[in-house]
């Protein structure tokens, strides 16, 4: 499942129709869908959530439609719009789109538009499965004004979810199988305090010069592959001053290290695009992670999180709490060090309320929802009829 509030452009953008809420959809998600399913979710006229999915086979209509409705309820919306991207012009979606339509009744929120289309192309017919003769064709994406604007605001949409997940393919297999050799041998001696692993870090992101040698990568692959250390290191992401080229780092070792390694930076970048916006990118980077190590405490935690539609400030909390935990125990950690255990500072295991760290920070779901217009494409004005 993919969801996506990304960051707001400077300027309001009104959507016309349902064919420009259609090409509006790539910029929203950061790439074009495929044989997915939609839901939009608006609070007061803005979009604060897009959720998108696999269109699943029958069977699992009711479940799909469940698991879609956990982060949407988290945002409080007063309205959705539902939208099928498929190919088949066959109405065999129509209990999918029943069963949504049915359970955001439900849950008090009212349905505009049940849409379908081929793709989110300019040129692509669209239709709505509630009303009649309410249909038309989908404007160039790539000349709609959301479009511009996200692209002002330095993101990137991808032709597909498959051209997303290509940025974390590794560039170099012969690099990869030398730094696992080297890890191999280096990570079951290396005794080196936390406190200089995180140093190492910090003079990374803070020179903002990316690793090239064996040897810078494989410091940094042990550094945050020390879990206090990792935890230390949502911190840079926190920080405004930091955060990008936090980013661009966690990006690099994503690309570059092998397993298990990867999985410790695939984290850091999951967490880091999410509060930025990128649900995409941040899904595509936690199933990196998990491939790399199934049981990977922090991945786990951030998925389910994710999932749950756990609101940002909460999320944004909890990372800061489990940063200061982390700092401490660094700070205080004994000249002989322990290995440590694969978990955040003292989180507990439900990924519906714990996401990493010490998880207890303050967020009321009715107060600060994934993707406030602060903090998503939240400032897309919704469609009309």
């Amino acid at each position: 499942m993919d969801t996506a509030a990304r960051p707001n452009p400077d300027r309001i953008v009104k959507l016309a129709d349902a064919g420009a809420l259609i090409a509006a959809i790539p910029s929203l998600l950061g790439f074009h869908p495929a044989n997915s399913f939609l839901v939009v979710s608006l609070k007061g006229g803005i979009i604060s959530h897009t959720v998108r999915v696999d269109l699943p086979p029958p069977e699992l209509h009711a479940a799909v439609v469940g698991r879609v409705m956990r982060p949407v309820r988290q945002v409080h919306a007063e309205h959705a719009v539902v939208l099928v991207v498929c190919a088949d012009r066959d109405p065999g979606h129509r209990d999918l789109v029943r069963r949504a339509v049915a359970a955001m009744t439900t849950a008090g929120m009212s349905v505009l538009h049940a849409l379908w289309t081929p793709a989110a192309v300019g040129g692509a017919p669209w239709r709505c499965y509630l009303h009649d003769h309410c249909e038309g064709e989908v404007p160039d994406p790539a000349e709609t004004e959301c479009a511009a604007a996200m692209t002002l605001a330095g993101l990137v949409t991808f032709e597909s979810r498959d051209e997303l997940a290509r940025i974390l393919e590794p560039p170099d297999a012969d690099r990869m199988i030398r730094l696992s050799g080297l890890l191999d041998v280096t990570s079951r001696s290396d005794r080196t305090p936390s406190a200089e692993h995180l140093s190492v870090v910090r003079a990374a992101v803070e020179s903002g010069v990316l690793p090239a040698t064996d040897e810078e990568f494989v410091r940094l692959a042990l550094a945050v592959s020390d879990h206090r250390v990792r935890d230390a290191c949502l911190g840079f992401i926190l920080d405004a001053a930091t955060n990008a080229a936090a980013e661009k780092l966690w990006l690099e070792l994503a690309r570059c290290l092998p397993p298990p390694e990867r999985a410790e930076a695939a984290s850091l970048l999951a967490a880091s695009a999410y509060l930025r916006g990128d649900g995409a990118l941040a899904n595509v980077a936690l199933e990196q992670a998990r491939n790399s190590q199934p049981d990977h405490n922090l991945a786990g935690l951030l998925q389910g999180a994710i999932d749950y539609g756990m609101p940002l400030a909460q999320l944004h909390q909890s990372f800061t709490d489990a940063a200061i935990d982390a700092h401490i125990d660094i700070t205080t950690e004994p000249a002989e060090v322990a290995d440590e255990p694969d978990a955040p500072a003292d989180g507990p295991a439900d990924p519906a309320t714990q996401p990493a760290g010490q998880m207890d920070g303050p967020g009321d779901p009715a107060e600060q929802p994934v993707g406030t217009a602060e903090e998503s494409s939240g400032t897309t004005k919704g469609s009309g009829g």
